[in-house]
């Protein structure tokens, strides 16, 4: 397990340099392996020299790319595969481990189309302010996420991707990632967009 101070989801690019003598010995057990290992948020306390406490709810992550510097570091490239439970965590010997399990949606609620309406009118919104501010700043506009879980327009876009896209917070994200449906997610994400836009256009004017 490897505690970081930022949440990560499924889908996520997760660019790692691991230093500290726990996870470089973990990374070695992990490549000659499955090259796979969990992230969780720390919630208080700091990712370097231990002492933190951590969250339950975290990504399992594959390693895609492993370098080790002359003087033992690595620098990772890594990718978030899909959601996971911490069910008990072990000893931090002679680095974190935890029993964990897939933790997939409950499907009791499945996303309504009127859901997604609603989230992609208030993305438009939300980039609208944005855009504005950046031709105020004389800044390249940032393009609107698209939210096409059918592939219609295109590659289809999973919520998490969608997720991802979005300049929300660490509490907002952590949200996303607990949601337990694809609907409950819709409502969170719906909000924590609402609240985004509210402080853009407080920016703004």
């Amino acid at each position: 397990m490897f505690p970081l101070g930022s949440v990560i989801l499924p889908g996520d690019a997760l660019p790692l340099h691991v230093f500290e003598p726990r996870y470089r010995a973990m990374i070695e057990d992990i490549v000659v392996g499955d090259a796979q290992f969990g992230v969780v948020l720390i919630e208080r306390g700091h990712e370097v020299g231990g002492g933190d406490v951590r969250g339950t709810a975290g990504v399992m992550v594959r390693v895609d790319q492993a370098v080790q510097t002359p003087d033992g570091r690595y620098v990772l490239e890594c990718t978030g595969l899909h959601r996971i439970r911490v069910l008990e965590w072990l000893p931090d010997d002679p680095y974190p481990r935890a029993t964990v399990e897939d933790w997939p949606d409950s499907d009791h609620e499945p996303a309504r189309d009127e859901q997604y309406q609603q989230v992609r009118d208030l993305t438009e919104r939300l980039f609208d302010v944005l855009r504005d501010i950046s031709e105020r700043r004389d800044l390249p506009p940032p393009e609107t996420p698209v939210l096409d879980p059918a592939g219609a327009y295109g590659e289809p876009t999973s919520l998490w991707e969608f997720a991802s896209s979005l300049p929300l917070g660490s509490a907002d994200r952590a949200k996303v990632l607990t949601a337990e449906t694809p609907g409950e997610r819709l409502r969170v994400l719906a909000s924590a967009v609402e609240d985004v836009t509210a402080v853009a256009e407080f920016s703004r004017g």
